[in-house]
């Protein structure tokens, strides 16, 4: 090229690398009853295949060749790598195109190496944490997606759940502690008024009130002693 167009090629750029982004679904059949992962799978064909809402999935992200996904582990990242559409700890589902990343293999390996350390083992939680937020994270660090909002829908409204259901009982003490307040202040002001209106020893009734130092007038108007 720079024997034929020298004047332009020192303009010319190689196209950039395009990976295809994948994510695969799988149903979550890792129990350790035939009888509950069989239930499990037909679940996710009412509540997604019927329904149109989702279910309980595991989800990978396939780039390059390598399939990355999220788990928990005592120690050390969670995230892991292994064949694509290959995880023999579920049943494979589906595969769901993500779109194309323009970033380069070394800049995607990159990306892993930071994932691995922000994505530590002991922090995965079922619910606010899981193998399909990690799939979010990355496809959005990759440039592509958004990962189909039905494969999460499970943990998303049950964590919505959970959430508004802690909300209604901080909210509960909160009003239960006013109330115990507001009481505590009523009792306090009847109890302030009772003591008001008692008669008090030597009070009118006993010659020490008001009446008693009186000056009554006299006949001329002026105070009498």
């Amino acid at each position: 090229l720079s024997r034929l167009f020298p004047a332009v090629s020192g303009l010319y750029r190689a196209p950039a690398a395009m990976s295809l982004v994948t994510l695969h679904v799988y149903d979550i059949t890792n129990t350790s009853y035939e009888t509950a992962n069989a239930a499990i799978q037909g679940l996710n064909r009412f509540t997604k295949d019927t329904l149109g809402a989702g279910g309980i999935f595991h989800g990978a992200v396939e780039v390059n060749g390598d399939e990355w996904s999220y788990g928990y582990c005592d120690r050390g990242t969670g995230a892991y790598c292994c064949r694509p559409r290959g995880n023999t700890g579920y049943t494979y589902r589906e595969s769901i195109p993500l779109g194309v990343t323009s970033l380069s293999p070394a800049r995607v390996r990159s990306i892993v190496a930071v994932l691995q350390v922000q994505w530590p083992g002991d922090s995965y939680d079922l619910l606010a944490r899981n193998c399909n937020h990690f799939c979010e994270t990355f496809s959005e660090m990759l440039g592509v997606g958004p990962v189909p909002a039905w494969v999460n829908r499970f943990a998303t409204n049950a964590d919505a759940t959970v959430a508004a259901v802690t909300y209604a009982r901080d909210q509960m003490r909160v009003v239960g502690e006013e109330i115990g307040l507001a009481a505590t202040a009523a009792t306090n002001w009847l109890i302030s008024g009772f003591t008001a209106t008692e008669p008090c020893p030597g009070g009118a009734g006993a010659g020490g009130g008001h009446g008693a130092h009186k000056r009554h007038r006299g006949r001329g108007g002026d105070d009498g002693t």
